[in-house]
């Protein structure tokens, strides 16, 4: 049987428990003594007319001589009605002093208000706090920012979390303060949030009622009574209107702390900064990403390429970027050549991409790319093992497969079943079932081969067996391991994704999903149903290499090099040449003639400034390559890298960046052939070592120290 509704109709509303609280608050501070000539004033709560029943009152009496002695015991009015006080007692210099000093203590005096006493002493006090603030938030800016953001790590956001924190949550109560803060510094206009902050600040207030005491993250079961009590008709609604208001406060902050940041001058003055191209039409304004001067706003590939390139620099898109972006048409279906290896880079950075999709998403560009995403956003899961919203658990998944990329053969693929494996929730049929149905579509859109399209399919449908069959039978099983191996289709591939999106997927649901005996039972049936398969061994790949050197457009539009050496390491000086052209290699493949050692390898690039792959001079790039003026590597930077060998093949997996296969052949000995491809933004790269012995703890530390050296 259910709970019977709360009955809500006698029950006081969270306007009348405030003003309750507030009259008596007035009343208990009407019988402090107040000293000759000193002034009592409110901060906080108090003085925005925000109590609650629980909340605690900060006061502080003024004065402007020697503290009078009789202030250490004016507070027992307080402390007998058994309300807690913050109290202090300070000159108004004492005020301007700690608003030059502590950013965090001076938002709280900004709220100062009269109570009692020398009404005119605490104008003269707010006016010079005012004015001090003026003059000290330019300096502590970045101080002030770099808090919130502690304050949103510690808290999480209010919009995303099943248990948000009202008050210190991203969009909560207290980033309306800071967008109130920032107004009154002149940096920023005050937006019109009287609404959303009063949804908020009623469900605190019903909270602090229904929990009798001071509380400020919002559990499930005091939910329910407070969205009866608000007019909703359950908590999932409840949930919805309180994401809305904390989305209203988070952009409406967003927005401020732009236009702070530019009408603050910036160090040292004005400069000018070189620009620098990241790819087609996508450039480093100095610090931020930009548009070329004169873009192709009809190119539909321009949108995820501004994404890939922030997502690989790390360099913030200005929300007027993305506001011209929104001119650019939809891809079409299927997507063009490059335009999947974009959309995987965007998901392969464990820092940025959460920002870029929220600055896609609150522009309009993220749902023609994921269009069951509008289904998601914001929705409450059922289960009260989840900390986050839908839509916020699948990001959180993908950061953690991003940041265990180079531990699998198909970072591509992982990423993108991270994405969408719990995107079917909230269907009338499992979720599992509508999340294999919607990836099978959108990597059919971004035109992945059948066998991808399979593996993707398989890995979100199955996405919660392995967990289950490691936790409700014996891991050990042969029977288990063959059920395993069924879910899979007896594919390697799938099962070395699906042991990893597993644990990624444990690990973001929130704790106690993944326990120590969840993830030694994962491991041991993984590594049983891997035994029983056998890795699929790469084969030697075929190259074509007509001329020396040249260039060909494809059919497909890419621009393809290809190279003929007389010994292996003469690559380095092709490889130096595109390196120093600016262009991304894609994929490449190298085969030595074991009865000369000479060499032929092919490689499919991507430049950065050039539109089209025919403006691309090759009489000029032949030519530059015949002088012999680019010999040398770009200096690789370090980046997580993982190695494995199958037989003689040497695999490597690291994040993709300039110069790495030549820093790899670079420490190799003699190979019969070399691949690699870059799907997303990790390079796998295999090696097929030349007869013989090799030392492979060399080679291995060879490689990390040349990728992943510190």
């Amino acid at each position: 049987m259910q709970d019977a509704p709360a009955d809500t109709s006698t029950q006081p509303s969270a306007p009348e428990l405030r003003e309750a609280a507030f009259t008596r608050a007035l009343g208990i501070i009407a019988d402090i003594d107040i000293p000759a000539g000193c002034a009592l004033a409110a901060t906080g709560s108090l003085a925005r007319g925000e109590l609650t029943p629980q909340s605690d009152i900060d006061l502080m009496l003024l004065h402007t001589g020697p503290a009078p002695a009789e202030a250490v015991d004016i507070w027992y009015p307080v402390w007998d009605a058994h309300i807690r006080l913050d109290h202090s007692v300070r000159t108004p210099g004492d005020c301007v002093n700690i608003v030059a000093e502590d950013t965090t203590a001076a938002l709280g005096l900004l709220d100062l208000c009269h109570l009692a006493g020398d009404e005119d002493l605490v104008a003269a006090a707010r006016r010079r706090v005012l004015q001090q603030w003026r003059r000290t938030l330019p300096k502590r800016f970045n101080h002030i920012t770099d808090t919130a953001i502690d304050r949103w790590r510690r808290s999480g956001s209010v919009v995303a979390m099943t248990h948000p924190d009202l008050k210190h949550g991203r969009g909560g109560l207290r980033d309306g303060e800071l967008i109130a803060a920032l107004a009154l510094g002149n940096l920023c206009d005050a937006p019109p949030l009287a609404k959303q902050r009063g949804l908020l600040l009623d469900i605190r207030t019903l909270l602090h009622d229904e929990a009798r005491r001071p509380r400020d993250v919002l559990d499930p079961e005091f939910a329910h009574d407070i969205a009866l009590r608000l007019g909703y008709p359950d908590r999932y609604e409840l949930a919805r209107a309180i994401a809305r208001a904390a989305r209203a406060t988070d952009d409406a902050l967003t927005d401020a702390l732009s236009t702070a940041r530019s009408i603050l001058p910036t160090p040292g003055g004005i400069r000018r900064t070189p620009r620098r191209p990241l790819d087609v039409d996508v450039v480093d304004g100095g610090g931020y990403i930009t548009l070329s001067r004169d873009p192709d706003m009809e190119d539909a590939c321009l949108v995820l390429r501004v994404a890939a390139a922030a997502a690989r620099t790390g360099l913030p898109v200005p929300d007027a970027v993305w506001e011209r972006l929104k001119r650019v048409p939809a891809l079409p279906d299927p997507w063009p050549a490059h335009a999947a290896d974009d959309f995987v880079a965007l998901l392969a950075s464990p820092e940025h991409t959460e920002t870029i999709i929220d600055g896609m998403d609150r522009h309009g560009l993220w749902t023609p790319l994921v269009p069951e995403w509008s289904r998601i956003r914001g929705l409450m899961p059922r289960e009260r093992s989840h900390v986050h919203t839908i839509d916020r658990h699948l990001i959180a998944t993908v950061r953690r497969c991003a940041e265990s990329t180079v531990n699998v053969p198909r970072p591509d693929l992982l990423l993108l079943t991270a994405l969408i494996h719990d995107i079917g929730k909230g269907a009338s049929r499992p979720h599992s079932q509508v999340g294999a149905e919607i990836i099978a579509r959108m990597t059919a859109r971004m035109g992945l081969g059948f066998r991808d399209r399979c593996c993707a399919q398989t890995i979100v449908a199955q996405h919660t067996t392995l967990m289950k069959f490691a936790l409700r039978h014996d891991p050990t099983d042969p029977e288990t391991v063959r059920a395993l191996l069924d879910a899979v289709g007896y594919d390697l591939l799938t099962l070395d994704l699906l042991q990893q999106l597993t644990r990624a997927d444990a690990l973001s649901t929130g704790p106690g999903v993944w326990t120590a005996r969840a993830e030694q039972s994962v491991n041991r049936l993984a590594a049983g149903a891997r035994r029983a398969l056998t890795a699929v061994v790469a084969t030697r790949p075929f190259v074509t290499a007509p001329t020396p050197l040249g260039l060909v457009v494809r059919d497909n539009g890419e621009l393809r090099v290809h190279w003929r050496g007389a010994y292996q390491r003469e690559i380095v000086r092709v490889l130096a040449l595109i390196a120093a052209k600016g262009w991304n290699i894609q994929g490449s493949r190298m085969v030595t003639d074991a009865s000369d050692g000479s060499c032929r390898a092919e490689f499919d690039v991507r430049p950065r400034a050039a539109k089209r792959p025919g403006d691309v001079d090759e009489h000029a790039f032949i030519q530059a390559y015949a002088s012999g003026v680019f010999s040398t590597l770009p200096e690789v930077r370090p980046a997580a890298t993982a190695t494995a060998w199958t037989g003689r093949t040497l695999e490597v997996r690291t994040v993709d960046r300039p110069g790495v296969i030549g820093a790899v052949m670079s420490v190799l000995p003699e190979i019969d052939w070399m691949e690699a491809a870059t799907p997303g933004a990790t390079m796998v790269a295999r090696f097929r070592l030349r007869g013989g012995t090799a030392d492979r703890a060399k080679i291995e530390r060879d490689v990390n120290r040349v990728l992943n050296a510190a």
